[in-house]
């Protein structure tokens, strides 16, 4: 069974939007540690234009759920709102941890994804038609993950 580098490396990006899109409603609802929320919204928002500036460039629309999990991230920042602060702490931690194992994984996929592709036109002596994951991708994802890495060290 053939695996299309291409839609997976698209699916990563989408999913990575979704879930930042998610994040990015959360945050703007909860108002604790004022410095650490700003910096927090502030990376979210960054990270999410980013991913939606990928998308548009390489012509692929967001996840048909990522606006619901826009909604729900607003939503339960409501909540968080009225809920005592160290578990707003403890919850902020988690998601953190959540996302940062998340892009440590698409990272090893797609590096797994590039050397393999590398490998088989060293053998082939050519070029494969596709240039997928792209480095536009790679960079991203590595570049995020220095960034939730840092974050959850905090």
């Amino acid at each position: 069974m053939a695996i299309d580098i291409k839609k997976r490396t698209e699916y990563f990006i989408k999913d990575l939007h979704a879930r930042e899109y998610m994040r990015l409603g959360c945050y703007r609802q909860i108002n604790s540690h004022a410095g650490k929320m700003e910096d927090l919204r502030e990376r979210k928002a960054r990270h999410e234009a980013f991913l939606r500036d990928l998308l548009r460039k390489r012509g692929i629309s967001p996840f048909w759920y990522a606006r619901i999990f826009y909604i729900f991230g607003h939503i339960f920042g409501l909540i968080a709102a009225c809920l005592p602060q160290n578990w707003v702490a403890w919850f902020e931690n988690l998601l953190e941890f959540w996302i940062l194992m998340r892009y440590q994984k698409y990272h090893k996929e797609m590096t797994l994804d590039a050397t393999l592709r590398s490998m088989i036109e060293s053998l082939q002596l050519s070029r494969l038609p596709h240039n997928e994951p792209a480095p536009d991708a790679l960079q991203l994802v590595s570049r995020f993950l220095d960034e939730q890495a840092l974050a959850v060290k905090r």
